[in-house]
């Protein structure tokens, strides 16, 4: 099903879908070729890919065009919602049924998505990471000068700033996300965030659940409409092309010669003796910010839509005139001037027959108000939302030296939030880095000795 297909429908509880570890196939889009993994190969309930420490994935390319398609038609599609949310394109207010006859048909939008991710990261990595390599003997050496030049050179060149803030933004959102470090024509490495939209890592089936290779791919059309699969294989010691057919929907193969114009040497592309791929997450089980609060956001949605509809009902109200007929040209009148003038001619107000016939009059007719049960359930859904996200809602805080302690209770759980998080990138930069590092100096490997402290706000040091 594509993905156009899937925004344009409405679903009873989009939440159930948002859960890592859900079927999301069962609940809105089917796929008539959905396929079975072989024994080698599994789906936890984290929605994390796992494969035999004992197969090599490329002596078995139907394996992994099996996870691919697994990824592309159940994995994927919850992915772009979750971004769609983020972006405040929140799919069932947009989709829901108009009103019938007419009615005021409001969709509003309040955007809590995006106001929780971007106050999370705020807080977590709004002060940049500062990386730095400590050696072990605390004195300064010229190894140690060396490393933190490499390191200083490295932030400057590719401002690693904006890589790791759009990295955690994003794992925010899709409850995962992904550092990948490359080197390009001049052995000089990059290091780059990849979301889980078209990519995804592979980890073994034992205790250790050790990484084991990364996937990206992506679908373009040939010149003739149909769709072919290319993408990159990346394990510890290479990094692999495969491709299948556009003809062929059952299997792919590993490029011997790739495409030379992809701006990466492919002597120099991989010169990593680790997997130069890490996954950032912000806890284990890859659920992102606002996952479980995504019904009360569609509630909120609907909340202050209603409202939003008695407001426009009020302004359209029906004007009721008794005892009186207006002809047209009066209507017209009465709409132009706002003014309505009913009255008894002088003589048949004084005549006795007049006291028997009920005056004329005229009222708008009301529609019954919900306005405090919905002014209610708005504060209802705002406060359980902020709640269940463990993310508080500092708008309103007193931020006077009194309230200071009330402030730092108030942020407890965001705190520890993030510190959670904190200890899954400390592990994926200490990865990355060590790639990196790796690939401007060999020697490097021997001399650095990973003496990691963080605080918060984010502080990273080699």
């Amino acid at each position: 099903m594509k993905v156009s297909e899937i925004l344009q429908k409405e679903y009873p509880n989009i939440q159930d879908t948002f859960i890592s570890g859900r079927d999301a196939s069962k609940l809105g889009w089917t796929n008539n070729n959905t396929v079975n993994l072989s024994g080698s190969t599994y789906l936890d309930d984290n929605d994390v890919f796992h494969y035999s420490a004992s197969q090599k994935i490329k002596d078995n390319p139907n394996d992994l065009f099996n996870m691919i398609n697994l990824h592309r038609t159940q994995l994927m599609p919850t992915y772009v919602m979750k971004r769609q949310y983020y972006k405040g394109r929140h799919i069932n207010i947009l989709n829901r049924k108009p009103t019938p006859h007419g009615d005021p048909d409001n969709r509003r939008i309040v955007n809590m998505p995006k106001k929780l991710v971007d106050s999370f990261n705020g807080y977590f990595i709004g002060t940049p990471i500062d990386i730095a390599y400590q050696d072990p003997s605390e004195e300064e050496t010229t190894e140690g000068n060396k490393v933190n030049n490499l390191i200083q050179d490295m932030t400057k060149h590719q401002v690693l700033d904006d890589v790791f803030t759009e990295a955690s933004k994003w794992s925010s959102v899709y409850g995962r996300a992904y550092l990948y470090l490359y080197t390009d024509k001049n052995a000089y490495p990059y290091i780059t965030f990849l979301d889980p939209l078209n990519t995804f890592m592979v980890y073994d089936n034992t205790i250790r659940n050790k990484p084991l290779f990364g996937v990206t791919y992506s679908y373009y059309p040939d010149d003739k409409g149909n769709e072919s699969l290319h993408g990159q294989l990346i394990e510890v010691n290479d990094t692999v092309p495969f491709s299948n057919s556009a003809t062929t929907n059952d299997s792919l193969t590993f490029d011997e010669n790739p495409d030379p114009d992809t701006g990466v040497d492919d002597q120099l592309g991989h010169p990593f003796s680790q997997l130069p791929m890490a996954e950032i997450m912000d806890n284990e089980e890859r659920i992102g910010v606002f996952d479980d609060v995504i019904s009360l956001v569609d509630d909120l949605d609907s909340a202050v839509s209603a409202k939003s509809n008695n407001s426009d009902s009020f302004a359209a109200s029906i004007l009721k005139v008794i005892n009186s007929e207006l002809d047209d040209d009066q209507l017209k009148e009465i709409k132009q001037s706002r003014v309505l003038n009913l009255y008894l001619d002088k003589a048949w107000a004084d005549s006795d027959e007049s006291k028997a016939l009920p005056t004329p009059d005229a009222e708008f007719m009301e529609k019954p108000s919900g306005d405090q049960l919905q002014e209610n359930q708005i504060q209802h859904d705002t406060d359980f939302i902020y709640q269940v996200a463990q993310i508080p809602n500092l708008d309103n805080i007193d931020f006077s030296t009194s309230a200071a302690q009330a402030l730092d209770f108030k942020i407890h759980s965001m705190k520890i939030k993030a510190l959670n998080k904190e200890t899954k990138m400390k592990k994926a930069l200490t990865q990355i880095w060590a790639c990196a590092l790796q690939a401007r100096e060999s020697m490097l490997t021997m001399l650095i000795t990973w003496s990691i402290h963080l605080t918060l706000p984010f502080h990273i040091i080699y």
